[in-house]
């Protein structure tokens, strides 16, 4: 009788280490797809929030300040004849930012975010009520929003829309005044 050939033991030996690498293929690729899936969790977030920093950025864009009233969940502002809004309103575990401009269609936002609020900025602060409420009415007059911020419960920004001077287009900026000067000819 002659060893050329594999025993029954030398043969189970190899079918366990085999079967062994096939399991640790299996379970890092379960590793590898636990991760992916974090990560994709993230990046589709990450696309939600600046998709509604874009659209709010937009929307406050085209609204007239001096009209703009709001509170945490909802912001609005004369629109023409009409009134145009920005709403926050809570969908389970997810926060809906519901947009109307000027041209009457609302936009509707699915955020991954539960409990967001809205909050004012201005050179004073943030505050959660525009206009901000102050004793000496001249005083809240003057005070301007500078962006609206969009805000989780522990006050991480979600997305902050910026409120954009308004200037001539013949403005030449003054750094030193911090305002246009007139063009001169």
């Amino acid at each position: 009788m002659t060893d050329d050939g594999y025993t029954l033991a030398e043969m189970l030996a190899a079918l366990a280490i085999l079967g062994m690498a096939v399991g640790g293929l299996g379970l890092v690729t379960s590793l590898i797809a636990r991760q992916q899936l974090a990560a994709h969790r993230v990046s589709i977030r990450l696309v939600e929030e600046r998709a509604a920093d874009r659209a709010l950025g937009l929307w406050l864009a085209e609204q007239d300040l001096a009209t703009l009233n709001g509170n945490d969940r909802q912001v609005s502002a004369a629109c023409g004849s009409t009134t145009c809004f920005a709403r926050l309103e809570a969908d389970k575990a997810r926060t809906v930012l519901i947009l109307q401009g000027r041209s009457g269609a609302e936009r509707r936002l699915r955020l991954r975010q539960p409990r967001l609020r809205f909050g004012y900025s201005d050179s004073l602060g943030q505050v959660a009520v525009w206009p901000r409420p102050t004793r000496d009415e001249g005083e809240a007059k003057s005070l301007t929003p500078q962006a609206i911020v969009l805000a989780t419960a522990n006050k991480a920004p979600l997305a902050v829309a910026r409120v954009w001077p308004r200037e001539p287009r013949d403005c030449q900026f003054d750094a030193i005044v911090g305002a246009c000067r007139a063009v001169s000819r």
